[in-house]
């Protein structure tokens, strides 16, 4: 299993890295040897966290311009804010102009002041997802495409550039607990039709571990081989060396720093990694267990030079057992 890294990419006047840093940011993580770099993506400032971000896709194509072969992906774009015409132009664009591999890494989103901004309402999000990932995967494969959906529609369309492996696509989404246990909606596993795989979100490693159970099963039931789907997990991480008191203290810390309203440090503790340095090597260990190709690490710090010591911690402390 590898390591990527979550690039911070806070756009808000009070949690933003100037441009410098940022892009000695990137660069750090490209000499450390780090999988890939990840950008998540709010078009505002949610209730979940405390700060808007950069647009990913522009924000990757600045990126790219600023290492040699770095990786680079979203984790997540939030599809059913866009037309996925535009968004596999960017995409196709990018990964030509970057001369590397993009991943699209694909979330429904749950701020509805996002959807209202680009006047897309709510209680489609969902079926928008839907349709726009079964385009985006029929564009990135298909010389010529005709679609006819209820949100989205081409006819002969070609996609240019024209490349010869195309972006990669990783579906988001998981489960919800209920009174009977956690459940997948069909609809969230039907995205796997056009996906090489899936991106987990932040959670407990037992709901992560039952999501992927269900999407195994569903995925031997369309006659695919679980095993050969691509999975990658984000993670938030301020790693803290040193004993058990004083490192739960400034993680939660930290963690209170960055989330919003609609959350509190607590939540941060059980769902982000937490814990002592071996604690969340142990963590991360679970992650391989369970076959995880990639974990990405997000540092929650809008400090730049903080940032920059979560970084070269991640780089000392876990990269040498994972990589």
């Amino acid at each position: 299993m590898q390591l990527g890294v979550g690039l911070p990419s806070f756009s808000s006047e009070s949690h933003a890295l100037p441009p410098h840093r940022f892009e000695g940011y990137v660069q750090m993580a490209e000499e450390f040897g780090f999988a890939g770099a990840w950008l998540i993506e709010h078009l505002t400032e949610s209730p979940t966290y405390a700060s808007s971000l950069l647009d990913p896709l522009s924000t990757l194509s600045y990126v790219a311009g600023a290492t040699d072969s770095l990786p680079i992906g979203t984790s997540v774009l939030l599809l059913p804010l866009r037309d996925p015409v535009l968004v596999a132009k960017r995409a196709a664009t990018i990964q030509h102009l970057a001369g590397r591999r993009l991943t699209l890494g694909l979330g429904t989103g749950y701020v509805e002041a996002e959807f209202d901004a680009v006047g897309v309402p709510m209680e489609e999000r969902s079926a928008r997802y839907l349709e726009g990932i079964e385009l985006l995967h029929r564009l990135f494969h298909e010389e010529v495409v005709t679609f006819d959906g209820k949100f989205y529609a081409v006819e002969e369309f070609r996609l240019e550039p024209s490349l010869g492996r195309p972006p990669r696509i990783l579906a988001g989404g998981g489960g919800h607990d209920t009174d009977e246990g956690r459940r997948i909606y069909r609809s969230v596993k039907s995205r796997l039709d056009y996906a090489d795989g899936w991106i987990a979100a932040p959670g407990p490693m037992d709901a992560v571990r039952g999501d992927w159970a269900s999407f195994a099963d569903y995925l031997e039931s369309t006659g695919r081989d679980p095993e050969a789907a691509e999975k990658v997990a984000l993670q938030y991480l301020h790693l803290v060396p040193g004993e058990d008191g004083a490192v739960a203290r400034q993680q939660r810390n930290a963690y209170r720093e960055m989330v919003g309203p609609a959350r509190s440090a607590e939540y941060a503790m059980e769902n982000w990694l937490s814990g002592t340095v071996d604690e969340v090597r142990e963590h991360l260990a679970a992650y391989e267990r369970e076959g995880f190709d990639e974990v990405i690490l997000y540092p929650v710090t809008p400090d730049p030079a903080a940032a920059e010591r979560q970084l070269r911690r991640y780089r000392d402390l876990l990269l040498p057992a994972f990589g």
